[in-house]
């Protein structure tokens, strides 16, 4: 019995940021349905070596577009050891197996540190799909990494037909002119470094947050009316990337309400505040894709969209399925005779 293995590499020659959005779109849909059973994270720390280890399972029932009427079956496991950029290694390190949904028949492994930034750019082509106006033109982008270029992608794809211009603002020059090159180089859109916050917000329909500041990246004045936020980035309740005041005032939709509540410094620190309440978070972004929940749509003109991920195994769940799908149809991939 055969396994499909599948490296960084192999991911990225058959990723379709489009259909990526979709995908993950639907999973967000299936999660507010309950139609996805997703576990909390198992938390397996290694304090002597200053490590740890994160186990998340996830299933999505059938029927499901990428693999068929039994569902969706994978499970992440993450690696996080301190020590290892001194050694000159990876601080983090990631796998995904992904099983057959009616037999627990392992299917394909794929390399987990890609897969999670393809389908987190995903979560916010599919947020900036049903939030964004529909029709943006330019696209304020706050850092200049591996999500910082996901986001980007994924948002292009939804919109590749009005979007004319990026306007990126990171903390080392250098490396934000060469990211800006880059990315202009592999998309065709033109990205430009901005001076600051304010140059780059200036008429910005879409913001993307995508780093890992403690304290927010621009004032709430600085926003475009009728802009919406992607906050990416701050993943800990102590972090944030977007200012209280914007967030008191904007239509706040995350990807799940407790994780978002317990994790998400963007809207915890709003809440100590008590800028904020629980029950300010509009909806889940599912509920917008399921249309239980209206989008940009419904909101009032000029008014603000905000949406926070923390991140969600039936993310990796659908993405995995996905790629796996496109890999087998590509004859991408090496395939181990494991059992």
């Amino acid at each position: 019995m055969k396994v499909l293995i599948l490296s960084k590499a192999d991911i990225l020659k058959v990723v379709d940021w489009r259909a990526a959005v979709e995908e993950v779109g639907q999973a967000f849909a299936a999660l507010a349905a309950g139609r996805a059973n997703v576990p909390l994270r198992t938390h397996f720390p290694l304090e002597s070596q200053e490590g740890l280890l994160l186990l998340m399972p996830g299933y999505i029932e059938g029927p499901a577009s990428s693999t068929g009427p039994e569902g969706q079956l994978a499970v992440k496991l993450v690696s996080i050891f301190n020590h290892n950029p001194a050694r000159g290694l990876p601080l983090i390190y990631g796998l995904v197996t992904l099983f057959e949904a009616d037999t627990g028949r392992p299917l394909a492994l794929l390399e987990g540190a890609t897969l999670t930034a393809i389908r987190t750019g995903a979560a916010g082509g599919a947020a900036a799909k049903y939030l964004a106006n529909p029709q943006p033109s330019r696209l304020a982008l706050f850092g200049t990494g591996v999500q910082a270029e996901t986001q980007l992608k994924a948002t292009l794809a939804v919109f590749s037909d009005s979007l004319r211009e990026a306007r990126v603002v990171g903390r080392d020059s250098l490396k934000t002119a060469r990211f800006a090159e880059r990315i202009t180089a592999e998309t065709g859109l033109p990205v430009r470094v901005a001076g600051g916050a304010a140059e780059a917000l200036e008429g910005a329909e879409i913001v993307v947050t995508a780093t890992t500041s403690y304290t927010p990246l621009f004032e709430d004045a600085m926003l475009a009316p009728g802009a919406h936020i992607n906050g990416i980035g701050s993943y800990q309740p102590s972090m944030r990337e977007v200012p209280g005041e914007t967030v008191s005032r904007a239509r706040l939709v995350v990807d799940a309400r407790e994780a978002a509540l317990h994790e998400a410094g963007d809207v915890v620190i709003p809440l100590q505040e008590g800028l904020i309440g629980p029950e300010h978070i509009y909806a889940e972004l599912g509920e917008i894709v399921l249309g239980t929940r209206p989008g940009r749509a419904g909101f009032e003109p000029g008014e603000i969209s905000f949406f926070k991920s923390v991140g969600n195994a039936a993310q990796d769940v659908a993405i995995a399925a996905h790629i796996y799908q496109k890999a087998r149809a590509a004859g991408i991939g090496t395939e181990v005779e494991m059992f």
